[in-house]
């Protein structure tokens, strides 16, 4: 009987311990996962221009930056939209993890940086392609520069792991009114495939589009 006591008591006493030590082992894959996407987005920044550039961005990405994101509160006015894709490898084939894309664009009224804003204005975001190299944003249909002919567009940048910051060709949107000849002939030399998308009406009642990118 007294060893069935001890042997009753010393199985409690490891069931305590292993209970006990579930939070920290738990705690401790997180903070290795956490750390691991960290150091992801820190040496993508040390492949980012500095702050401050005229059309760069990247270097200013949150930490918390996701393959998708939304930019334009319920309340803004303007055309919903939403853009998505998936950015490849330089063979065109072979989808591209973790490219950190920075994007912006004019408000309805075709100004970026009003006070106290960013210059690139309000709506601008950042998006880590996931493990199939897709992106998504939601945001509003950007406006023409105010008294100008200048076609709608969302300014983007990539950033990978082997290569520094760069621009790829602006999104454009068919039936813009201001988008020339000379546009549709250029469109896709930076950024291959061809970035000039085409609006359609989705089931949520927002104009969807895809664009997607290849790696230079």
């Amino acid at each position: 009987m007294a060893n069935l006591f001890e042997t009753r008591r010393d199985f409690l006493k490891n069931a305590a311990v292993t209970v006990l030590s579930l939070p920290i082992l738990i705690g401790c894959k997180s903070n290795t996962l956490a750390q691991a996407e960290s150091d992801i987005l820190k040496r993508l920044k040390q492949k980012a221009l500095p702050t401050g550039g005229e059309w760069s961005g990247a270097i200013d990405a949150p930490a918390n930056v996701s393959w998708k994101t939304a930019l334009a509160p319920a309340e803004d006015p303007g055309e919903r939209i939403v853009i998505s894709g998936t950015v490849f490898m330089p063979d065109g084939k072979t989808p591209a993890p973790n490219t950190l894309i920075y994007f912006y664009h004019t408000d309805v009224h075709g100004i970026y940086g009003r006070a106290g804003q960013h210059k690139h204005g309000k709506y601008r975001g950042w998006m880590l392609t996931d493990e199939r190299g897709r992106y998504e944003f939601s945001s509003i249909r950007p406006a023409s520069y105010p008294n100008s002919t200048q076609s709608q567009h969302v300014h983007m940048t990539v950033t990978t792991l082997d290569q520094k910051e760069d621009w790829v060709d602006s999104i454009l949107f068919e039936g813009d009114r201001f988008l020339t000849s000379r546009e549709r002939e250029t469109a896709g030399s930076k950024g291959r495939f061809f970035p000039i998308v085409k609006l359609s009406k989705g089931a949520n009642g927002m104009m969807a589009a895809t664009r997607d990118i290849k790696l230079g």
